[in-house]
């Protein structure tokens, strides 16, 4: 996986992990994220993250011929809302990789050839890229399993935290 393909943020669940793990500004500033224009407008407050470093994030356009078509997929779907299935269609046309924390996109998008990564995942690009160090990547992991209200298993947290450390003695 390449932290440089195109990477589309489908919902603000990636967004507020990021925030929380108090690295959503390096992440931000990445030439290669993306977040849709409907994402965007409709879903990002004061409770997804600091507003003004969101602001920032580059925004991909849904064309018509998009919108239409989430109409025909949503046919074949279950439990994938409009956005989802827009960020299924905007990532598809432009050969670029998902971050979603949403179960139900990640198998539909997998089902159908679109690569998927996950905030672990991330942290872990950014660590392996350089864009943050290895100790600022256990201390965003170690911020997201004091979070109170994390979804990511703490159990995963643990797993990738045990590895980052591993790499600290390796180093």
């Amino acid at each position: 996986m390449n932290i440089t393909t195109k990477i589309i943020i489908t919902d603000t669940n990636i967004i507020t992990d990021l925030s929380n793990a108090n690295i959503l500004d390096k992440f931000v500033e990445l030439d290669n994220v993306y977040i849709s224009d409907m994402i965007k407008q409709d879903e990002i407050n004061s409770n997804t993250g600091n507003v003004n470093t969101i602001k920032k994030f580059k925004t991909i356009n849904a064309t018509s011929e998009e919108i239409d078509e989430i109409f025909k997929i949503s046919k074949g779907t279950h439990g994938l809302s409009p956005y989802d299935i827009i960020n299924f269609i905007i990532a598809r046309n432009n050969n670029a990789i998902l971050a979603t924390g949403d179960k139900k996109l990640k198998d539909y998008s997998e089902a159908n050839g679109i690569q998927v990564i996950r905030t672990l995942k991330i942290i872990e690009l950014m660590k392996n890229k350089a864009i943050i160090t290895n100790k600022d990547a256990i201390n965003a992991c170690k911020s997201l399993k004091e979070h109170p209200n994390t979804r990511i298993p703490i159990s995963d947290i643990d797993n990738i935290i045990k590895e980052f450390e591993k790499d600290s003695v390796t180093c």
